[in-house]
């Protein structure tokens, strides 16, 4: 199940810089809360590396448990006590994660522009522009349409529609509290509202905080070394 609620995370984890400068790093701290659909808490603190040269994502994880997620590709590994546990295929690589588009200024429109989806209509309301898109025909059975709101050039949110129904909403995603650091803006605060077939809703607030772009340090995260760990020698790295 944890399985499933990171791969979730990385989806999430699925802004217009005024600067011209190539980033290739991102550090912060993370920290997620949790309402499940059945009235339950979670709670996960870690710190995330992402590194654009060697497309790498690194979750170092310290709460509840202390384990390492790696994305890499299409595969998620998962490492504890230095110690390989198990891998996975990754739901988004990632070059599609807010890391990876925060540092090339491509979160306006979510990366939808260079994603093969197709806007379909603009409009303004009350000083938000507010796009919609439709994904690639290939794909119109398992996605629905999307709606983005940007404000000042800033994504403030998407709502996204089930592939089944056009008008049922299946969940909705907010950015809140940008930060510049370094000319690119960063939301600090993202909630996601999930909607089951019943009409049960889900809660998840995101954090991030200590945020450092194109760290010189921890370059044993920004490229985790997958195949030492995987040969049982990760612990000597």
């Amino acid at each position: 199940m944890r399985k499933y609620f990171l791969a979730y995370i990385i989806i999430l984890l699925a802004a217009t810089g005024v600067r011209a400068q190539n980033y290739y790093r991102l550090r912060t701290d993370m920290t997620i809360k949790k309402k499940n659909f059945d009235g339950t808490y979670s709670l996960t603190k870690g710190t995330v590396y992402y590194d654009n040269i060697t497309g790498k994502l690194v979750m170092d994880l310290w709460f509840p448990h202390k384990e390492t997620y790696v994305m890499y590709k299409n595969m998620v590994y998962v490492f504890k006590d230095g110690k390989f546990v198990q891998a996975y295929q990754n739901p988004a690589p990632p070059e599609t994660t807010i890391f990876a588009l925060v540092l090339k200024n491509n979160l306006k429109y979510y990366g939808l522009e260079k994603s093969g989806y197709t806007l379909t209509d603009i409009e303004e309301d009350d000083g938000l522009v507010i796009s919609t898109w439709l994904p690639p025909k290939q794909f119109r059975n398992a996605a629905g349409r999307l709606m983005i709101a940007n404000k000042d050039g800033l994504i403030t949110g998407i709502v996204f529609f089930s592939s089944e129904n056009p008008d049922k909403v299946v969940s909705k995603q907010f950015f809140e509290n940008y930060r510049e650091i370094n000319g690119l803006y960063f939301p600090t605060k993202m909630v996601q509202l999930l909607y089951d077939k019943q009409g049960n809703e889900s809660i998840q607030q995101t954090e991030f905080e200590n945020i450092v772009i194109d760290e010189k340090d921890n370059d044993r995260f920004y490229d985790f070394p997958i195949e030492r760990y995987l040969q049982g020698d990760g612990a000597n790295r």
